[in-house]
């Protein structure tokens, strides 16, 4: 028996998918994290159930009957080709369509091992031909520097978007998974769904969840930062596959200066500071500093002089106007500064 074929006759998994429940979804999630190999294999399992029309017309007697003969006449007719064939071996993998190939025989065991009245796939995968795939909007948010975004996602899942940030989502999640692609900073709370992981593709890697809290931020010139406040994630480099496992109070980092890609612990609060109206520096040097403030507050900032200078600036800000902030650095660094709307010049 396939490994697929073994879930479409587990009336616990079909359950699970048809008409999920806490339970259900606690036990599938362990034994998903206990044999990750196979979750192609549920997923296709997972819409194959999700196709199958359950009516509420009761078979007529004997059809029951008729089913499972047929099988077992199929099963028989099966072996003796195979004996037939005797030593030559078929190297030619069968793929996942060549799987589906036997979903009007897996869609009869169901129909038999659940005794559910349905009907039968058979007329569906004729109709599948006909259907026209539904074209789903993508809804795109664009955050501009000085401002900040709270919003829920179809899925219920709920959003913080930083200064600067483009985020990308269907209006509407498909069946199997929930994927958005993103640019910028944002904060995610994400919505529970044990049927349909949530991924992030951002920088050259997807970020995937089920029901986590995490941070995470991706720029083309630093690379990307995923930090974990709570559940469990994992990134992975698309070209790849190159796989990094996250819990709690842990996070990776990908550099794009140094190339080095590492796990490590991180400081909740300091991640988190911008989402509590907080800018957080140590030991920050000048083009960081510079390129913090421009985001924080929407301006373009020039500098004079600045050749030979060198920081190593420490310092947190919280609901401040620009103008307090660089009276403070000025005080410390020793500089004078302009402001003139938008643009703001440092003088050293």
């Amino acid at each position: 028996m396939s490994k697929i074929e073994f879930f479409l006759t587990n009336p616990e998994f079909v359950r699970w998918v048809k008409e999920s429940d806490k339970d259900l979804d606690e036990y599938w999630e362990m034994w998903m994290e206990a044999n990750p190999e196979a979750f192609q294999d549920i997923l296709a399992a997972k819409e194959i159930i999700s196709s199958i029309d359950f009516g509420k017309i009761k078979p007529e007697a004997g059809v029951k009957e008729d089913i499972l003969s047929k099988i077992l006449k199929d099963n028989e007719i099966e072996s003796k080709k195979q004996m037939s064939v005797g030593s030559v071996q078929n190297t030619q993998k069968k793929g996942l369509w060549d799987k589906f190939g036997q979903v009007p025989r897996i869609a009869a065991i169901l129909f038999i091992s659940l005794s559910i009245p349905m009907y039968f796939l058979k007329s569906n995968l004729e109709k599948s031909e006909e259907i026209v795939e539904e074209v789903i909007p993508t809804l795109v948010k664009n955050i501009a520097k000085g401002e900040k975004l709270s919003f829920t996602l179809p899925d219920g899942t709920r959003v913080w978007l930083n200064s600067g940030s483009t985020i990308a989502y269907p209006e509407k999640f498909g069946a199997d998974q929930r994927l958005v692609k993103m640019e910028g900073e944002a904060f995610f709370e994400i919505e529970k769904d044990s049927l349909r992981p949530f991924r992030i593709v951002a920088n050259g890697f997807v970020t995937t969840a089920l029901g986590t809290s995490f941070n995470l931020k991706a720029k083309e010139t630093s690379g990307l930062q995923v930090s974990l406040i709570t559940g469990k994630v994992k990134v992975e480099e698309e070209i790849s596959r190159v796989e990094f496992f996250l819990e709690p109070g842990l996070e990776f980092l990908d550099d794009r200066k140094s190339g080095k890609r590492t796990v490590r612990k991180f400081k909740a609060e300091n991640v988190l500071a911008w989402k509590e109206g907080k800018i957080i520096f140590q030991n920050a040097g000048l083009p960081e500093v510079v390129s913090a403030l421009e985001d924080w507050y929407g301006v373009e900032i020039k500098l004079v002089n600045s050749d030979k200078v060198t920081w190593k600036f420490s310092g947190e800000y919280q609901n401040q106007i620009l103008e307090n902030v660089l009276n403070s650095m000025a005080f410390i660094e020793k500089f004078k500064y302009k402001i003139n709307g938008k643009n703001v010049e440092l003088i050293f």
